[in-house]
């Protein structure tokens, strides 16, 4: 006797069908697909990684430094004033720490860094805050951290090493610019 292991065309059809379909539905319809498909973009457009921790930042980085340890970001920099220093340099991104982003701009006083600020894609307000939780949002109080001022409604605010992360809390208005700031004790400590 011998079996019949032939498969049957309605089968074949699903099974294909599924093969096809499965993988576009997961790329196209699921957060983790969708955040995937965009980093994939960014790879092909050929804009470069930002993968930094803000939390580790430190008034002590200099520009020099921060060129070395990021080659492929074109920074363009302006001298004047602004609100944290009186230099800031601008690069476009594509990718903050493995998230979809657009910019990075850094804050410097002379070459000192004073702030950062990194502008990502909206739809990954959740996915930062995530990423800000995971980083610095469990960890112990540190008797020398930097004290949270007096907090605006609707803004986190984590002390860190030398400053503090900053961002929207809850769902981001039309207005709302989807950003993480970091803030030197120094330029806390200037304003």
């Amino acid at each position: 006797m011998s079996a019949n292991l032939k498969l049957p065309k309605a089968y074949k059809t699903f099974l294909m069908l599924a093969l096809v379909i499965g993988p576009f539905f997961w790329l196209a319809f699921t957060e983790d697909g969708q955040r995937r498909t965009d980093l994939a973009l960014m790879g092909l457009l050929g804009k470069p990684e930002f993968n930094a921790a803000l939390d580790a930042f430190d008034s002590r980085l200099t520009e020099a430094k921060l060129r070395e340890t990021f080659p492929k970001l074109e920074f363009q920099c302006a001298v004047g004033s602004n609100p944290f220093g009186n230099r800031l340099c601008g690069a476009q991104i594509g990718t903050f720490n493995r998230i979809p982003a657009a910019s990075v701009t850094l804050f410097f006083q002379d070459d000192q860094l004073r702030a950062a600020k990194v502008v990502y894609r909206r739809v990954y307000h959740e996915t930062v805050r995530q990423w800000v939780d995971r980083r610095v949002g469990a960890r112990q109080a540190n008797p020398l951290a930097t004290p949270v001022p007096a907090q605006e409604e609707g803004v986190i605010a984590h002390p860190v090493a030398d400053g503090l992360l900053l961002m929207r809390e809850g769902e981001l208005t039309k207005d709302d610019e989807p950003a993480l700031i970091w803030l030197s004790q120094a330029a806390i400590a200037a304003g």
